[in-house]
Formats: C-alpha cells, sequence, structure tokens
C-alpha cells in the first residue's frame, strides 16, 4: 500500500496540513496530500477517492474553514464508506456542523488549539505509529529484525593438524534444532500469511471497486447537475419576476405620463378658449355697436325739417340724451337737412345711449337718414 494516512484539510488551512504532513513523514508514515500527490493531467476527484481508497486512516484538519467545505463532507464519507479510522485535529476552536458531527461525533479528538502547534503533531504521530502498529502495518522508519532460528553449535571439520594431533577422536556429531528454532520458523510463516491477508483487495475485487467508484462518481455528478439545475431553474424565475415587475413598473409609468399630458392638453385647450373669449368680449366693448338697417320706410310725407328738428329733440330729451345748454358735457345736438337727413354730434357715456340716440331720431316721420358724430367716453364720470 503506497500510504497509510491520508490527509484532509481546506486550502485555506493549507501551512497546518504541510506541517503535519512533514511532521508525519518524518516519523516514517507515508502521507498522501492534495495537490502534492495528484499526478499533472489526472482527475482532481478520481485522484481524491484513489488516495482515500490506497490509505489506512485520515486525519482531518478542523478548523472553521473545513467545518462549511463540502470537499472536506465528500472526503470524509468517502473515508467512513471504506472504514478508514478518522482522527480530527482541532486547531480551532468550533463546533463540527451537524453533517459533519454524523460522522466524527462518535471519534476521539486531538485538540491542538493551545499554540504552538508543534507538540501536538508530534503527540499525533505517535498516536499514529501505534494505531498502525496494531493494525499490522510495517513501519518505514524502523527495520524489522528477521526471523532467525535459534540452532546450537554448528560443528565444523577438524583441520589436517588437527587430525595428525588426535588421530583417535571421532568427529562430533551435528545438534538437531530445538524448540526456538521451530517456534521462530513459525512465527515467520504466520507473518507472512497474515501480510498476505490484510491485503485490501482480491484479484477480482478491483473492477468491483472501480465499478463501485464510478457508480459513486456519476451520482454525485448528476446530484451536483441537478443542483445546478435547481440554480438555474431558480435565477430564470427571479429573472421572470424582476422583468414582469420592470414591466408593470413602465406601464403604470407610461400611465402616469399620459395622464399628465392629457390634462395639460385640456389645460391649454381651456386656457385658448378663455383667451379667445377675453379677447372677443374685448372686441366687442371696443367696436361700436351699429344697428342692422330695418326695412326701408315707406314714404312719408314730407315734414318742415324745423318741427323734425323739434320732434328728434323732444324724443332726445325725454330719455336725456339731449345737450342741455350751460357746461353739462353730455348729450347731442341735432341737425337736419330740407331732404330730411338727421346728423346727431355729441358725446354720450355708452354704446347703449348711442345706439337709442340713432334709433329715436329715426322714429321720427319724415327723417330719411340718421347720420351720427357721437363719441363714447365710458371712462368719463358725470360731474
Amino acid at each position: 500500500m503506497a500510504h497509510d494516512v491520508f490527509i484532509s484539510y481546506s486550502s485555506k488551512d493549507k501551512t497546518a496540513a504541510d506541517a503535519l504532513c512533514a511532521t508525519l513523514e518524518a516519523h516514517g508514515i507515508p502521507c498522501w496530500i492534495a495537490p502534492r500527490n495528484i499526478s499533472y493531467g489526472s482527475d482532481y476527484g478520481e485522484a481524491i477517492v484513489d488516495g482515500i481508497n490506497e490509505s489506512r486512516l485520515m486525519v482531518l484538519v478542523f478548523s472553521s474553514h473545513a467545518n462549511t467545505s463540502p470537499h472536506i463532507k465528500r472526503e470524509v464519507d468517502r473515508a467512513v464508506s471504506k472504514s478508514l479510522t478518522i482522527i480530527p485535529i482541532r486547531i480551532e476552536d468550533v463546533a463540527p456542523t451537524r453533517a459533519l458531527e454524523y460522522y466524527i461525533s462518535p471519534v476521539h479528538w486531538l485538540d491542538a488549539v493551545a499554540p504552538p502547534l508543534e507538540p501536538h503533531l508530534e503527540a499525533l504521530a505517535g498516536k499514529i505509529q501505534i494505531l498502525l502498529a496494531k493494525a499490522g502495518v510495517e513501519r518505514h522508519d524502523a527495520s524489522a529484525p528477521a526471523v532467525r532460528a535459534s540452532i546450537g553449535p554448528v560443528a565444523v571439520n577438524p583441520s589436517p593438524a588437527q587430525t595428525t594431533a588426535t588421530p583417535s577422536k571421532a568427529l562430533p556429531a551435528p545438534r538437531r534444532f530445538g524448540l526456538g528454532a521451530m517456534m521462530g520458523g513459525a512465527v515467520a510463516v504466520i507473518a507472512v500469511l497474515a501480510l498476505l491477508w490484510v491485503q485490501p483487495w482480491a484479484p477480482g475485487d478491483k473492477t468491483k471497486e472501480e465499478t463501485a467508484r464510478q457508480a459513486q462518481l456519476d451520482e454525485q455528478r448528476r446530484q451536483e447537475q441537478a443542483a445546478r439545475q435547481v440554480q438555474i431553474d431558480d435565477q430564470r424565475r427571479r429573472d421572470t419576476v424582476d422583468a414582469d415587475t420592470a414591466r408593470r413598473a413602465a406601464e403604470e409609468a407610461t400611465k402616469r405620463a399620459n395622464e399628465a399630458a392629457a390634462r395639460l392638453e385640456a389645460a391649454r385647450k381651456a386656457e385658448e378658449v378663455r383667451v379667445a373669449k377675453a379677447l372677443e368680449d374685448q372686441r366687442r366693448q371696443a367696436e361700436p355697436i351699429v344697428p342692422k338697417p330695418g326695412p326701408t320706410p315707406a314714404p312719408v310725407a314730407r315734414v318742415d325739417p324745423g318741427a323734425a328738428k323739434s320732434m328728434v329733440e323732444e324724443k332726445l330729451r325725454a330719455h336725456g340724451l339731449l345737450k342741455q345748454s350751460g357746461g353739462n358735457q353730455w348729450g347731442v345736438t341735432v341737425d337736419i337737412t330740407n331732404g330730411g337727413v338727421v346728423t346727431l354730434t355729441g358725446v354720450l357715456q355708452n354704446n347703449q345711449q348711442r345706439n337709442d340716440t340713432v334709433r329715436l331720431a329715426g322714429e321720427v316721420p319724415g327723417i330719411t337718414e340718421v347720420k351720427q358724430r357721437i363719441n363714447v367716453q365710458q371712462s368719463w364720470n358725470t360731474r
């Protein structure tokens, strides 16, 4: 087996993880740690799974970063599925999330919160050596003593000189292996069988393991793809809601703008009507009102101009329109020709008086035409 310990850590705790790896390997404990043990061009997820499968136990560098990392959770889940021993070393005083607590709550923790970190790492290396020794794994930092059979002294053939010196002495019989030698041989055989027995896979199990690993990776990819699809669908729904909200807001703003424009147009038209009416009123007040000519009166008998003038003056005096002698400035004077043409001259206070003056003069028999030279002074006051 290539490695004994798989080091699981967050990339934000790389300094502590590198120190842990260096300490364990200094004690002869081979470690698998990313990204050091991932070959260039290989799939990262497959390399992680292979590293866990090829390790005896996992050391989890637990911190606030590892506590919230989804990759740490997947690595721990894989280690539990492979029945690896998990040793958490806590470098921050934080409680595990419920997802990690499910896996590591029954496990004894190594608390390395109090600085410095190095003594805690040394203690961890010693504990891991004990665990691996109990599991029957040979340590790489200690040479295992070879199993030797305990035998007695070996007899050697005497030299020619010795044969000559003691010609009558026989060679000693060789000694047989004792009980200790047989026990040593048995121990050696048992050790070899044990090493063969603890191999993690049989020749036919590699294909099954790769198939199971591939199925797990496919399931993981499917779950991740489903999660991404859910996020995409949620984002699309949010975008649709935002677009609808923006569209409704734009329609409401357009409606308010149209209503405001309609109100302005109505106000403009009302103002135009008001101004036109005011101008028309001013024009009517400024222009003299000329009565429409009536039907041509029937010929009347000619009258004396003097009598006709007296009749006109009498009508105008009765209505207060004839100018009186003295300092009064209001009223008109009457002139008449022999042909019955009356000329009214003077100053009146308003158009109504002027119209009445013309009408009264035209009502006198014998008057053929009424001319007027009347000024209207509405702003003057009667004195």
